[in-house]
């Protein structure tokens, strides 16, 4: 069912169509950000002044396109089968000259949709994405993508990356910007980790705690990798390097936060009694001595660092509600108070919340270029 344009109020502008296209659509971030794209569809027209058509979605078992604007919540029934031909017909499309500016909107956790970021950024596509892994890879490729972006002038957003909806990202370019340098960023930037270790303290064991921050939406699709810390190590990359540190991945020291994960990758679930035991051992060690565990993200000049340590219950790291994240950051000019950001760092729904805003100042963006370009070309016929 296609989407009707939306009314001007009298005497206002139409609001100008962006048209989306939206990859892992029946994912659980994909699903809430369709919900709340259906939602808040008419708000956003009428006061950013973008017409948000969902033009194409698909996923690793179906795909559906529209001219007209799916309707974002009616999905499944118009889904048809993936063939590799229309998506590629697709992109063509949309990298071909055309009315509308156009939008992806990456919900996935896919390594093969981050490798096509620089060759879509290129053509003029903007990209909005909670996909870690495209700023994750290499530090080439980072900066490739970077490149790309900067030379067609096309919007690359990614703060919820790190942080699900948390202002981080941004903070930290803004702190460039005006040449004030990042001494050192120390954080709880993982949620999962953070649900379950509230967990743990109250008592829960470790495989119940997993199985609930699952059931959730907290982990990554492979759980194993939140448990090797493996999905912390590329927010700490995306982190580190949008506040100037150009790290590699394999320059990041690593502890794994369940040994069952990092010595089984493939068969880490049928370890999980040893995991219970471990567990139920460090968290009875640090009721005894009045401290807390929390699982850390730091770099600085030293180097990138991920460990399990103890802390003192008040810290702030260490008295996080479950979920949360929280991150340190200290500059040139703030070292003595460094600033403080947090909040909640997990879950489908804040992370959908958190792509839309970055859908809504990409499509902003998008537009006010595509009207420019139209002034341009009507000044010089």
């Amino acid at each position: 069912m296609p989407l009707s344009r939306l009314p001007s109020p009298s005497g206002a502008r139409p609001a100008a169509r962006l048209d989306l296209v939206l990859v892992g659509a029946r994912g659980q971030v994909g699903t809430a950000f369709r919900r709340r794209l259906a939602e808040q569809h008419a708000a956003i027209a009428r006061r950013a002044g973008i017409d948000l058509r969902l033009l194409a979605a698909f996923d690793r078992r179906g795909f559906a396109y529209d001219l007209e604007g799916l309707a974002p919540t009616e999905l499944d029934a118009v889904l048809q089968p993936r063939r590799e031909d229309a998506i590629e017909a697709l992109f063509a499309h949309l990298q071909s000259p055309r009315q509308a500016p156009a939008l992806v909107v990456d919900c996935t956790a896919s390594d093969a949709i981050a490798a096509r970021y620089p060759e879509w950024l290129a053509s003029g596509l903007g990209i909005a994405t909670a996909n870690k892994r495209a700023n994750a890879r290499e530090l080439a490729f980072y900066r490739q993508i970077q490149r790309a972006a900067a030379a067609s002038g096309a919007p690359y957003r990614f703060e919820t990356t790190v942080g699900a909806a948390i202002p981080i990202l941004g903070p930290l370019r803004d702190l460039a910007l005006r040449g004030e340098g990042v001494r050192a960023i120390q954080g709880v930037l993982s949620g999962s980790l953070s649900f379950l270790l509230e967990r743990l303290h109250s008592g829960q064991r470790f495989s119940a705690a997993l199985a609930e921050a699952q059931s959730l939406g907290y982990t990554e699709p492979d759980a194993g990798e939140d448990l090797r810390a493996d999905d912390l190590v590329r927010k700490l990359l995306v982190l580190a390097r949008e506040a100037g540190f150009a790290l590699e991945p394999h320059e990041v020291s690593v502890t794994p936060f369940a040994e069952c994960a990092a010595s089984h990758p493939d068969q880490w679930a049928a370890h999980l009694d040893a995991e219970d035991a471990r567990w139920a051992a460090r968290i009875a060690h640090a009721k005894a001595s009045g401290t807390r565990w929390t699982i850390l993200a730091e770099v600085d000049a030293a180097g990138a660092r991920i460990a399990l340590r103890e802390l003192d219950a008040t810290s702030p790291f260490a008295t996080l509600p479950a979920g949360q994240n929280l991150v340190r950051i200290e500059t040139d000019l703030q070292h003595e108070r460094p600033l403080w950001l947090g909040g909640p760092g997990a879950g489908p729904d804040i992370t959908a919340a958190g792509v839309l805003s970055d859908v809504i100042a990409a499509g902003q963006a998008l537009v006010r270029g595509a009207q420019a370009d139209n002034r341009r070309r009507s000044v010089a016929a």
